[in-house]
C-alpha cells in the first residue's frame, strides 16, 4: 500500500508572491508521480488546495485528478473554502458539507481525515465534534494513517506554532487510549511548508513540504525560502512499520552502481 501526500498547493491564476507558478509545480508532482514504482494507491492532499478558495479553481483540480491513476483523497486547509470543495469533489465521503471529515478504506489500510478548518481564520482547531466522529469511524482491526491540515503539536518554528491546532490535548487524549495505541500509525499533516518529524501523544507526526515555496527554518519573524518544493511518499508494507520517503518534485538523473561498487560510466 502505497500513499504519496502532496501539500499546500495554493493554487491560483498567475504566481505567487514568491515568483512560483502553482499550476506548473503540481504537473510537475503529477509526472513524478505517474512515473513511481511500486505505482501509488492513494494520493493524500492534505490541504490549502487553494490559494483563496476560489470555486474555479477547484473545477480545474478536479479535472486535473480525474486523470490521475491514484485515489485522490483531500482535506481542507486554512485556505481553502468548503462549499468549493463539496461541490467540485461530490464523490469524495465528506462526513457533512460543514464538516468535511471522511474515512477512505484501501487494502488492508484505513485513512481518516480530518476537517480542523475555521473559515476567516489561519490556525485550525480540533473539538469534541472530531473525536465523537473518530469514535464512530475508527476502525480496531486495521492499520489506520491520520490527516489533517494543521499539527497538533507545535514544530519549532515559532511563527507557524502561532497558527497551530487549537484542541490538540483532545486529539492527545485520545491517541492514548486503547485501541487506537496499537491501530494509528501516524497522523499526517500539511500546513507548515516543511518536512518535519516528531512524536505526539506516542505517535509518529509527519508534516509534509509544499509544492511551492517553504517556510524558513530559523528564528524570528516568519519566513519564506525558496528550497525545492517537495512529497511525500508512505509505504505501508504488511508485518513492518510505515515507512516515509521525502522526494523532491523535479526528476533526477539515475546512475546504476557496477558489479564492483563503483559508479558504472
Amino acid at each position: 500500500m502505497r500513499v504519496v501526500q502532496i501539500s499546500d498547493l495554493h493554487l491560483r491564476d498567475g504566481l505567487l508572491y514568491s515568483g512560483i507558478d502553482p499550476w506548473r509545480m503540481l504537473a510537475q508532482a503529477l509526472v513524478r508521480i505517474d512515473r513511481l514504482r511500486p505505482r501509488a494507491d492513494v494520493l493524500l492532499l492534505s490541504g490549502d488546495l487553494a490559494d483563496n478558495g476560489n470555486a474555479e479553481t477547484y473545477r480545474r483540480l478536479a479535472d486535473l485528478l480525474a486523470r490521475c491513476s491514484p485515489v485522490p483523497a483531500l482535506l481542507p486547509g486554512n485556505h481553502d473554502d468548503r462549499a468549493g470543495l463539496w461541490a467540485a469533489f461530490p464523490n469524495q465521503a465528506w462526513r457533512t458539507e460543514d464538516f468535511l471529515c471522511q474515512r477512505l478504506d484501501r487494502g488492508e489500510v484505513t485513512l481518516l481525515l480530518l476537517d480542523t478548518l475555521i473559515p476567516g481564520r489561519e490556525d485550525g482547531r480540533i473539538g469534541a465534534e472530531h473525536i465523537t466522529w473518530l469514535d464512530a469511524v475508527c476502525p480496531h482491526d486495521r492499520r489506520v494513517l491520520l490527516a489533517m491540515h494543521h499539527p497538533p503539536c507545535d514544530v519549532g518554528i515559532a511563527g507557524m506554532d502561532m497558527l497551530g491546532c487549537g484542541g490538540g490535548d483532545l486529539l492527545a487524549k485520545w491517541l492514548g487510549e486503547q485501541p487506537q495505541i496499537e491501530v494509528v500509525e501516524a497522523v499526517l499533516c500539511g500546513h507548515v511548508h516543511r518536512h518535519v518529524t516528531q512524536l505526539f501523544a506516542g505517535h509518529l507526526t509527519i508534516t509534509c513540504p509544499s509544492t511551492v515555496h517553504q517556510i524558513a527554518l530559523q528564528e524570528g519573524p516568519l519566513a519564506w525560502t525558496t528550497e525545492p518544493p517537495g512529497m511525500l511518499v508512505h509505504d505501508l508494507v504488511p508485518g513492518q512499520r510505515l515507512r516515509t520517503h521525502a522526494l523532491p518534485l523535479a526528476m533526477a538523473e539515475v546512475h546504476r552502481y557496477d558489479e564492483g561498487g563503483c559508479l558504472a560510466e
